[in-house]
């Protein structure tokens, strides 16, 4: 594998292409395989017909779902000196169009069945001149005719826009440069210790941050099969057909495809690396995953205005945390070394701030700095444990406030997720005359069990303050979920506000 320092995301491909022109760059939806010197020589058509339907800086949009040509744009994009707007084919058609209100872009791309719920788009967003679904005649060309010269760009050229999940508040466009995308894939592979080669899964979203495990994966050489979502048996199924060995999960996907493992007797001996993010892992969930799959986990916390992760919990830690500390499993490692994180205020606990080149430009549209005197606060409150790792306390919103009393969301989370009868749970703070804010935990039991509110409230008062104990128990079939795989927080806070409205807390 190439040493040589890459600040450009087309550079990933073409420096692959160079090393292992032969090896597959690309799994299609249809099992098709693209090698790395074919992919290289698309992302340079793309880049030139793009280049000839717009100017310099101009946003290009997409809304699709995870496949070969999304995958071409990532690079395409960037490499013709335009931005790539990556809009959530999974929004609904108004917020759709208020993303591409704020981008403006002059193109817009993507699947057939999300750009013609879109009839309006061109009058909604009057700075769209063309509409190019991925099964048009003029996309075909773009991929496979041969390219014309491209125009040179800079590493600080703008490349990305990405819009925040909106887990804890509505979405912000978030506008990403070629070194800082390029700066946050070279700290993944370091940080995370990356093996070349190799097929990885993405199941995330590529209009989410998350994407960028393709680029990572591309620079360790290793083939990439971008699926469009993710169910726990088309997962293993697709494991076993194309000898998948790396991919992502979140915790909630990860707890459904060991659910799937079991329920089927299914065992997929090639997968040797899980990654996850988004939260941490509960003990219990990760010694079922070792027990039945032969494979080493890695944590990263990152987020959008990363472009990727800044920390990383490895394959030892996490065995520690099973065999003998589980608090090793609260963190999420340490920081690559082209990141630094520190702990805002003077206390232990503290808004984690992050500081490195991975760090996005601005906002969009506003172009205001996402840094402040050059750290970026996260809005999460986190701590420095004893051998250097960083610990996610919880998110600053999520933190409850009740009685005068600053709460954990995510202890009380953690509390109750080691009860045997708890599956799943989302903790909130709810309005309450009384206490100012109450504690109300929204659980999934595990099939088969029955507890009542009592237990759970007791099973908190047994291991945690008083104050801590949840004051409201709601019971639900299941959690709602980002795209991503996160717990909505915002929408649990709906949840439980609709569920408690006229209760007396």
């Amino acid at each position: 594998m190439t040493s040589a320092r890459i600040d450009l995301i087309h550079e990933l491909v073409s420096s692959a292409a160079a090393d292992v022109p032969g090896r597959a760059a690309v799994i299609g939806a249809d099992g098709a395989k693209v090698t790395f010197a074919e992919f290289d020589r698309q992302v340079e058509s793309v880049a030139a017909w793009v280049g000839e339907r717009t100017k310099r800086g101009d946003r290009v949009a997409v809304i699709a779902d995870n496949s070969a040509s999304y995958a071409r744009l990532y690079y395409g994009v960037p490499r013709s000196g335009r931005i790539l707007t990556l809009v959530n084919q999974r929004l609904s058609a108004a917020e759709q169009i208020g993303q591409l209100s704020a981008a403006e872009p002059r193109l817009l791309l993507g699947d057939a069945r999300y750009l013609d719920a879109l009839p309006a788009v061109a009058r909604e967003t009057p700075a769209v001149r063309e509409v190019v679904t991925f099964d048009d005649p003029s996309w075909h060309r773009a991929v496979h005719e041969p390219a014309s010269s491209s125009e040179p760009v800079d590493p600080d050229d703008p490349a990305w826009l990405l819009f925040t999940s909106g887990s804890t508040g509505p979405p912000k466009g978030v506008l990403h440069t070629n070194r800082s995308v390029t700066t946050a894939v070279r700290g993944t592979v370091a940080g995370r210790s990356v093996r070349p080669g190799g097929v990885y899964l993405l199941p995330f979203p590529m209009c989410h941050v998350a994407g960028y495990n393709m680029l990572v994966h591309h620079h360790a050489r290793s083939t990439v099969l971008p699926v469009a979502s993710f169910r726990a048996d088309e997962f293993a199924a697709a494991v076993l057909a194309h000898g998948v060995t790396s991919c992502s999960l979140a915790p909630t996907m990860l707890h459904s495809l060991l659910a799937h493992m079991a329920a089927t007797e299914t065992q997929l001996p090639t997968l040797r690396d899980v990654s996850y993010g988004s939260a941490a892992i509960p003990a219990d969930l990760l010694r079922r995953a070792l027990d039945r799959l032969d494979a080493d986990f890695h944590q990263g916390y990152g987020m959008t205005e990363t472009g990727g992760n800044v920390t990383f919990l490895g394959p030892a830690e996490h065995r520690a945390g099973v065999d003998a500390d589980p608090s090793i499993l609260a963190s999420a490692g340490r920081p690559h070394d082209e990141a630094e994180v520190r702990i805002a205020g003077t206390g232990p606990v503290g808004e984690i701030m992050i500081r490195g080149r991975q760090v996005a430009a601005a906002y969009w549209p506003s172009l205001e700095p996402v840094t402040v005197d050059g750290w970026l606060p996260t809005g999460d409150v986190g701590r420095v444990d004893a051998e250097g790792r960083l610990v996610v306390v919880d998110r600053i919103k999520d933190v409850v406030i009740t009685g005068g009393e600053n709460v954990s969301s995510r202890e009380v989370e953690d509390m109750l997720s080691a009860h045997p009868d708890v599956d799943q749970v989302a903790v909130v703070g709810v309005a309450d005359e009384y206490w100012g804010e109450a504690i109300c935990a929204v659980v999934v039991v595990r099939a088969g069990s029955a507890p009542t509110a009592d237990d759970l409230v007791t099973h908190v008062r047994a291991n945690l303050t008083a104050f801590k104990r949840p004051r409201h128990v709601l019971f639900v079939a299941a959690l709602p979920l980002t795209s991503n795989g996160k717990v909505a927080k915002d929408a649990v806070r709906a949840l439980a506000r609709a569920a408690l409205s006229g209760r007396v807390g």
